[in-house]
């Protein structure tokens, strides 16, 4: 079991399975709003789950259709940083194949990612990419310096400790550096989750956002943030200077809006199953 994010230990119970059927609590946190699994897989555990089951029950696509799908999406994310100005240094950290650093190569950036699974990373490197086996750190050590861009794409969800997994991704970052970090929208259930709460909830990811806890969460670690949405793309700035000032404030009423959405989506799910649609 383990306390939410903001150190509050109270919570109401949201589900008690994922999409699979698995065992799977969540939990809604009374103060700051953000869900949380809990109990949670241990760290010696996640490790088996990830290297032994992880991909047979969510990767459907191979390596050349998510390495598509990712260009798409790094495609996406150039236009957004175009701004930014030109010859970035732009990481990754849980590339995958790193179809979004081929983007961002193809824009002119000096692009490298890292990931643990090293067939997808074979498959980035057959792709002119520079892509190692490890985390963020593990990148920092072997590219011997900062990045201007860091994206952090479907990641932070899956980290048992936001605190310390952030703090190594600020570290990669250049200071007056961004973050474009992505993660499933809570709030985005209703649209892209065909209304159905059990089929957004899946025991790998440990933590649920929605705009507003995302923004607390950056904030807390660390980032300026810039901009944030439901579906949650947002996008933060690493500051120049340590943030030596107290820890942001909680959104107040976060908890019972959630509370209210997800009771309407749930009702709206039922009310559909019981007329056929």
């Amino acid at each position: 079991p383990v306390d939410c994010f903001c150190g509050a230990c109270d919570g109401q119970i949201i589900a008690e399975t994922d999409r699979y059927g698995l065992a799977v609590r969540t939990v809604l946190c009374a103060e700051c709003g953000l869900l949380r699994t809990s109990p949670r897989m241990t760290p010696d555990t996640t490790v088996h789950f990830y290297t032994e089951h992880y991909r047979s029950l969510y990767t459907n696509a191979g390596a050349s259709v998510l390495f598509e799908t990712q260009h798409h999406k790094g495609q996406q994310f150039c236009e957004v940083l175009s701004q930014l100005g030109d010859n970035l240094v732009v990481y990754e950290v849980g590339c995958g194949c790193g179809g979004a650093l081929k983007a961002f190569q193809e824009a002119g950036h000096t692009v490298a990612g890292c990931d643990f699974d090293t067939d997808y990373l074979e498959y980035g490197r057959s792709h002119g990419l520079e892509l190692i086996e490890g985390g963020a750190d593990e990148l920092l050590k072997q590219r011997g310096h900062t990045a201007d861009v860091v994206l952090l794409t479907h990641v932070a969800e899956h980290f048992l400790d936001l605190r310390r997994e952030f703090a190594l991704v600020m570290d990669v970052i250049t200071p007056g550096g961004v973050l474009l970090a992505e993660v499933p929208g809570l709030r985005s259930i209703s649209t892209d989750y065909r209304g159905d709460i059990l089929l957004y909830l899946q025991n790998a990811h440990t933590y649920h956002f929605t705009a507003a806890t995302f923004r607390y969460v950056l904030s807390c670690v660390g980032f300026d943030v810039l901009a944030a949405d439901e579906q949650v793309v947002a996008l933060a700035q690493r500051p120049l200077s340590s943030n030596t000032g107290q820890e942001p404030a909680i959104a107040q009423g976060e908890a019972m809006a959630t509370l209210n959405y997800l009771n309407e989506v749930e009702s709206a799910w039922q009310a559909a199953n019981a007329t056929g649609r």
